[in-house]
């Protein structure tokens, strides 16, 4: 199941719409959304181009404190055919370890900014659409991460 889930474009429509509907339902109140529509724009456009090369460094970052073999970032498509970059190791890891590269963009880049978007009155627009595109982009990584709790029991 889990590996039709990783292969179908639908999946991942879903994941990206109710990821994003909560982000939205939870903090629509506390954006700053004081900036003229082209400064937004450029908001966009920033974050994107942030948010996929930091997400593989998190990756990378914690695949070579893991895995005692070659890691790299890599230009790679989506299992859909997108292009994007990958991080790739060689040399085994435990599962928690493999767990943990697969979640860690997800805690860092997302889960945290939303702990801390609790905690202000206004969340600056940047911020927040880094967390929304890199919890979008978590799609394969959480299906990752399943699969690697499944396959370990």
């Amino acid at each position: 199941m889990l590996d039709k889930a990783r292969s179908s474009p639908y999946g991942m429509a879903v994941w990206i719409c109710i990821s994003s509907a909560l982000h939205i339902l939870f903090f629509k109140n506390n954006i700053n959304n004081d900036y003229p529509g082209i400064q937004r724009v450029l908001m966009v456009f920033i974050a994107f181009a942030f948010t996929l090369p930091m997400h593989e460094l998190i990756h990378f970052v914690f695949a070579k404190i893991f895995c005692k073999g070659k890691v790299i970032i890599e230009s790679a498509k989506d299992p859909i055919g997108f292009p994007t970059l990958r991080t790739s190791y060689q040399g085994e890891i435990v599962n928690w370890q493999k767990i943990v590269v697969s979640l860690a963009p997800f805690v860092f880049l997302t889960l945290l900014f939303d702990v801390a978007f609790v905690f202000c009155s206004k969340v600056e627009l940047l911020f927040f659409i880094v967390s929304v595109s890199n919890s979008a982009g978590c799609y394969f990584d959480i299906i990752d991460a399943l699969k690697t709790l499944h396959n370990g029991h």
